[in-house]
Order: structure tokens, then sequence, then C-alpha cells
């Protein structure tokens, strides 16, 4: 098997794909549904591994950022190739978790367009809001998902929605409720950055996530961003990381893919050169919180 980075993908090629991955290697992988999107679409978590403990990895949080999905679903397809031939021992007793794609809904309207969208309705109310398919980072509600988090950073504004009120985050909420995860990162376009600091959480948890987000930004290539960076405009909270910090307390980085001059529709050409970066990432990240335990 081989995911081909140069194909187009819908989220249903997506959900396909990983369905294929757990028909071959069962032995590996696992994949259960944590929510169901406003057009009714199943939100996937995967595990691979053997152990119940790990790492969470997500992506597709806003739907322009359209690279990441399908490059975190190779990075699937790697870690199972990379198990079998003996090269993770750690998923013996570990499991790597991703959400490839939180927000399926948004995906297809950034690569399909709103009629993406099955629901009229929606599709309908969607299109009031004026903003072009390609640029759009919202789900199917127009509330960006990353803004909606209950956290001391959360402001309600327009896209903001309610805290807690939209079918993905309650998704992403249950999921780390159930799976007691080691730590997360969730993968963002654009900037070939590392977000790292968190304003709510004390000097020691921000020295430790310091000191993963070094580690890396070797692994990577990618600048770590100033503390300064994180909610510049007091409007950028409420998002996954924030949340996943000051509710769990275990680490919580975001990691920027692509230039910061690339512009939106993401050409698909950069998945290859994503992928080459980020690629030893997941089972890297579980090597150092492991070092940590």
């Amino acid at each position: 098997m081989s995911f081909n980075l140069n194909h187009s993908y819908s989220y249903d090629d997506i959900i396909r794909y990983l369905m294929l991955l757990k028909k071959n290697f069962s032995q590996i992988i696992n994949i259960e549904t944590i929510g169901i999107s406003h057009d009714n679409r199943v939100i996937p978590i995967v595990s691979v591994g053997k152990g119940g403990n790990g790492p969470l990895y997500i992506a597709g949080v806003h739907a322009r950022e359209c690279i990441n999905p399908v490059v975190l679903t190779a990075c699937i397809e790697k870690t199972i190739e990379n198990y079998y031939s003996a090269q993770i021992p750690e998923l013996e007793d570990y499991s790597l978790y991703f959400i490839p794609l939180l927000n399926p809904d948004g995906y297809e309207i950034a690569t399909k367009g709103y009629e993406g969208i099955h629901h009229k309705n929606l599709r309908e109310n969607l299109k009031k809001c004026k903003i072009t398919s390609h640029e759009f980072k919202y789900n199917a509600k127009c509330i960006d998902i990353n803004r909606n988090f209950d956290c001391k950073s959360f402001v309600q504004k327009k896209y903001s929605g309610m805290k807690n009120s939209e079918p993905e985050t309650k998704a992403f909420i249950d999921a780390c409720k159930r799976y007691h995860f080691m730590g997360m990162i969730d993968f963002h376009s654009r900037g070939n950055s590392i977000y790292y600091y968190r304003e709510a959480m004390p000097d020691e948890y921000n020295e430790n996530q310091k000191m993963i987000a070094d580690k890396l930004s070797k692994i990577t290539g990618y600048s770590l961003n100033i503390m300064s960076d994180e909610n510049p405009d007091s409007l950028s909270g409420g998002n996954t990381v924030h949340y996943f910090s000051e509710y769990l307390h275990r680490p919580a980085i975001t990691i920027e893919t692509v230039e910061e001059t690339a512009t939106f529709p993401l050409d698909n050409n950069y998945r290859k050169i994503v992928y080459e970066q980020i690629k030893e990432v997941p089972v890297e990240f579980l090597k150092i919180l492991i070092s940590k335990d």
C-alpha cells in the first residue's frame, strides 16, 4: 500500500483509505468514531499501537488548511509500516492517536466549494457568509472551531460561537476524556513554526513546553514563535491547545506547516514538502514524552 501525496483526496477518500488500513493491519490499527459533524460526517480517531497511553495528533481544524489532513494520513501509514519493520518498539506498550480531520465539513467546503455541503439549509446559510470557499476557515455553521473551546482566553465574538457549542469541539473534548492522552500536537498552516507558550499556565509547564519545542524544531527545521505571538490580539484564544493544557495539564504544541508566504488555496505540492518535514514527529514526540515519565 502507498498513500499517494500527489492525488486529490476528498473526505470520503481519506475515510476509505483509513478503513483499508484497518482491514489490512487490524493487529496494530483501530478506528473509532468520536463525533458527527453538522452535515452528518463521521469524525474518526485512529490509534496505531498495542498500548493504551500515547499522544494525540490532529489536523484539519481550520478548513482551508487542507494540506495537513492528507499528510497526517500518510504519517499513519508510515507509522504502521515502520512498526512492522521493527523500527518502533515503543508501540508494543504505547499507541499513537490521530484525528486527521477534525472539521470534515469545512474540509469539503475548502476543497470542493459550498456544494460540498449536502444539507440545503446549511449550504444556503453558509453562502450568506460571503467568504470565498478556498479561504474558508470554519465549520458548517460558520464557527471557527479553534476559537470555540472553553478556556481562560476564550472571547465570544462573531465566529467563536458559545463555549464548546460545536460537534467538532465536543468530539475533541470527549476524546480527551476517553483516552487520557499523554500530550498533543495540533497541525495548522502557515508559518513553518512552532507555538509552545501558554500564558494561562505556570512557568514550570512552559519550561517543559520549551524543551519539547526545541527538540521538535530540530526534527522539523521549524522556528519557535516568541511568547507574545500566542495571542497577540487577545482574540486568538479558545483553541485546542489552550483547552488541553488548562484542563489536562499535559504538553500541548501547535505546529504550523507550510511557509508563511503561501496563499490559499494551498498548492498540493506542499504535501511532499510538509511530509518530509514532519514524518518523524509522531514517534519522536512519543519518545520525548516517555523520557519525561
